[in-house]
């Protein structure tokens, strides 16, 4: 059994010093308390950064900016903040910012971009991962909702939903996946950015069923489903210091040729006092492989410091690490994450760096 204080082959370094990259808005009721979880894309194509600045109202003075960091990332994040005394609950939406490659905050959009209001998602709209295919931005989120709102006991599901957009604030909501993800409560939801011999692929991670709490891999002709699953990919190591562990997909694999993808995804574990522990891994897969999971490093970022262990008393959960995001800026992969529910942060590491420890025997 192994232990999660053995030392990864290499560590991302921490960006702006170990700073936030965005924090609570306390003047917008609906990110008050805590923002987490982000989405995020890195944007060079001039058309889309116009069509973005034209819905946001960007002056031109960030636009051209942008052009001379070498594009935006444009992040779409989960947001709480006050109790909605009907819902009982402080109800996730998604907000917009823009920031430089180098995850510096250039815009942040006053309201949020998609709201917990439609029947799929009246308790919450969250933990979304965004996938560019051509001109359209494919978001796989997860849909937490109840058939009743007056009734706090009434059974709640959480369903991998699909949403399109081209300029990240005028969307398309197309509901729950079409398939057989949504038989049971379902969530971790990340397409792969490019087919592998005309298939599309996705991650999910169902909570209940076979091999529940471990990625899955589900498969379709389109980025948009319908979806079949494929089972169980890869689950979790056990670690001596914990009683449970189990996985999920961070953000969407970035493609690196002939069908091999590096992928970040998170870990969870249950000490055996009942505490909890949220760390990031990467895995390097090989889709036209037998065994497509060809190496892991299993942990790769483990919470560290108060902003990283300590969350929001109400909303937050100590002691988490999580993703729904990397992208390839220049020779680095930048993963913005959240901490402790509360916060969200920025990492960066060497691609072929990472690449190359996984190669050489990470398991």
């Amino acid at each position: 059994m192994r232990s999660i204080e053995t030392m990864p082959p290499l560590t991302p370094e921490r960006m702006h010093g170990g700073r936030p990259i965005l924090e609570p808005h306390p003047g917008h009721a609906w990110e008050s308390r805590v923002v987490l979880n982000p989405a995020a894309v890195l944007v060079h194509d001039r058309a889309v950064l116009d069509r973005v600045a034209a819905r946001c109202g960007l002056p031109e003075a960030a636009v051209q900016r942008l052009q001379e960091a070498g594009g935006a990332c444009v992040m779409l994040y989960r947001a709480q903040g006050e109790v909605d005394p009907v819902k009982q609950a402080a109800p996730s939406s998604l907000g917009l910012a823009v920031f430089t490659p180098e995850l510096e905050l250039v815009y942040r959009h006053p309201v949020p971009v998609l709201r917990p209001e439609a029947a799929f998602h009246n308790l919450g709209v969250e933990d979304a991962r965004c996938t560019p295919v051509g001109d359209t931005y494919y978001l796989y989120y997860t849909g937490y909702s109840t058939d009743d709102l007056a009734d706090p006991a009434a059974p709640r599901r959480v369903r991998i939903c699909l949403a399109t957009t081209t300029d990240f604030v005028d969307w398309t909501l197309h509901g729950p996946v079409a398939g057989d993800l949504n038989d049971v409560d379902n969530k971790n939801a990340a397409l792969f950015p490019e087919p592998v011999d005309g298939t599309w692929y996705l991650f999910h991670r169902p909570m209940a069923g076979p091999d529940a709490m471990t990625i899955h891999l589900a498969e379709a002709a389109s980025p948009a489903g319908p979806w079949r699953s494929c089972g169980k990919l890869f689950e979790s190591y056990r670690y001596r210091e914990f009683a449970r562990s189990w996985i999920g997909a961070g953000g969407p694999p970035l493609a690196l040729g002939d069908g091999r993808f590096l992928a970040i995804y998170h870990q969870g574990h249950y000490t055996p006092e009942g505490t909890r522990e949220y760390d990031l891994a990467a895995a390097l897969l090989d889709l036209r492989a037998e065994d497509p999971v060809r190496a892991r490093i299993e942990p790769l970022m483990r919470p560290s410091g108060a902003a990283e262990q300590v969350g929001d008393p109400e909303l937050g959960v100590d002691n988490v690490l999580f993703t729904c995001a990397n992208y390839r800026s220049g020779d680095d992969l930048i993963i913005p994450y959240a901490a402790a529910d509360s916060r969200i942060f920025g990492a960066r590491v060497n691609v072929q760096a990472l690449v190359a420890a996984l190669e050489t025997g990470a398991r």
